[in-house]
């Protein structure tokens, strides 16, 4: 019953967000309305299960590895899967293993940082786009360049997707996220502030 619980909740799946989240309605989060005692309706929202196995079942305890889009919201998965179940569920644990192709096993803490010379903590810290690598990239030639920092859109080239992009200056330099948008255009959606030294 536990694995085909779990198989249920693989791919995509339509998850309600919960009342204490962050997600707004007319400008305030809904925990705050939860806070003070109001419950709104909420419409359920698309999220991905790459993954979900079963580590260990002891009693009327689960311990399971979630691989999951963006917006899941893993507390809602625990009572969901126990809902399904028909012994109710809540979360009594979350451990967060990995964000992208970042892992705890190479994380240093911040007093290690503190103490180090400058030149080995440089060499540990990961670029700034390290967490977008799963956004295609965009190189732009020199004027480009310049519109692209100023705020203006521009061609986006070979780029046939409608999306976000990670966004370069022709020398390999990062400069931000753009999204794709009418005729092929490259507007800039965040920009770095050290990208905007030119």
């Amino acid at each position: 019953e536990v694995e085909a619980a779990l198989a249920r909740f693989r791919g995509d799946i339509q998850q309600v967000p919960p009342m204490h989240s962050a997600l707004k309605r007319d400008g305030r989060p809904l925990y705050a309305y939860a806070r003070a005692g109001i419950e709104l309706e909420r419409a359920p929202r698309a999220v991905t299960i790459h993954a979900l196995d079963l580590r260990h079942f002891a009693g009327d305890t689960l311990e399971v590895s979630v691989t999951c889009s963006k917006g899941t919201y893993v507390r809602t998965l625990a009572e969901d899967i126990g809902g399904f179940l028909g012994c109710g569920g809540h979360l009594a644990a979350l451990r967060r293993v990995g964000i992208g192709p970042l892992r705890p096993d190479a994380a240093v803490t911040l007093a290690d940082l503190e103490e180090m010379a400058p030149e080995r903590r440089d060499v540990l810290l990961r670029p700034a786009d390290a967490l977008l690598v799963g956004l295609p990239p965009l190189h732009l030639d020199g004027l480009a360049t310049m519109r692209f920092l100023h705020g203006q859109a521009v061609p986006g080239g070979a780029v046939l997707a409608a999306g976000l992009l990670r966004i370069y200056s022709s020398e390999g330099r990062f400069l931000g996220v753009g999204r794709t948008g009418p005729e092929g255009l490259v507007a800039p959606l965040r920009l770095l502030a050290s990208s905007l030294e030119i």
